[in-house]
């Protein structure tokens, strides 16, 4: 993953390139809705607008997740990158069901739309923008380690299928009046599932998400590089605050060991995982018995 300022300035590049983006394509659906009339073409350009706030709360996510530690938030304030992923997750969720009781309600009201080519192909070249904004966006996300640049880009796929839908409801509706209605329940299924688990992950980083084995296993290589003194390496715990990670660990030491001594080890395992890994690390020592030691 990249450093933080790194993905922060990436997260920058794609909020207000979407924000431009999707205010250029709300003026053009706007004006074309209002020009035939057309009131899906008008909520669809509100809906593409309103993927401008989401780029808004990624932007003032990471501005405030870069701020410094204060005597409040003494390990810095990096969470609001995650904070700002999960609010995304759950802006993409309202819409989803937003689009889903729409569609359900032009099923049951049996609802058609005015066939006009001049939407049919503004709707069109809106959806290619808004696919090539999300693959931009995801890929952007994927490259940086950002979890919040790819939520965002998940909502500007949401708002391409969206439009797309209506593009293709317009075109096809003619002869299948109900194209719209059931199209837009099955994509809002998937942007809904894409939203939970957005959710969800963003949430599992903020209660605390457990260390893989991976990263147990590195911590405990280090210390024992570090310290061959050192006869077990256990009750290993993360902390993370955006890129700042707080691990604290316990170790076994033999029993007879001069406190200094200890103390002295203690502190090399901290500056060794600092160094390595760049963890910032606080030791627990334990005493361990002649017999115990054998045993392991």
């Amino acid at each position: 993953m990249r450093g933080f300022s790194t993905r922060r300035r990436a997260a920058y590049i794609e909020g207000f390139t979407s924000i431009v983006v999707n205010a250029l394509l709300f003026v053009v659906k706007y004006v074309f809705g209002v020009m035939y009339s057309s009131i899906a073409v008008l909520a669809d350009s509100i809906h593409t607008l309103s993927d401008s706030a989401t780029s808004v709360v990624l932007v003032l996510g990471y501005h405030l997740a870069s701020k410094p530690a204060d005597e409040e938030h003494p390990f810095g304030h990096g969470r609001l990158e995650i904070i700002s992923a999960l609010v995304i997750g759950v802006l993409l969720g309202v819409a989803a069901v937003e689009f889903m009781r729409d569609s359900v309600e032009k099923l049951v009201v049996g609802a058609s739309l005015v066939y006009s080519d001049v939407l049919v192909a503004v709707l069109a070249v809106s959806t290619l923008v808004k696919a090539w904004l999300g693959i931009w966006a995801y890929r952007l996300g994927v490259k940086y380690g950002s979890e919040a640049i790819k939520a965002d880009a998940w909502h500007h796929n949401s708002d391409a299928l969206a439009t797309g839908l209506l593009a293709l409801a317009i075109f096809v509706g003619r002869e299948y009046w109900w194209i719209d209605g059931a199209l837009g329940i099955l994509i809002s299924l998937v942007i809904l599932i894409t939203a939970g688990r957005l959710v969800y992950e963003s949430s599992t980083e903020l209660l605390g998400r457990a260390p893989s084995k991976v990263e147990l296993d590195r911590v405990t290589s280090v210390v024992r590089e570090a310290c061959p003194e050192v006869k077990d390496v256990h009750h290993i715990h993360f902390h993370r605050y955006g890129d700042h990670v707080e691990v604290t660990l316990h170790v076994t030491l033999r029993s007879d060991m001069p406190l200094r001594e200890a103390h002295e080890i203690a502190s090399r395992a901290e500056k060794a995982i600092k160094k390595k890994l760049g963890y910032e690390a606080t030791v627990h020592v334990e005493p361990v018995e002649h017999e115990e030691r054998e045993e392991h």
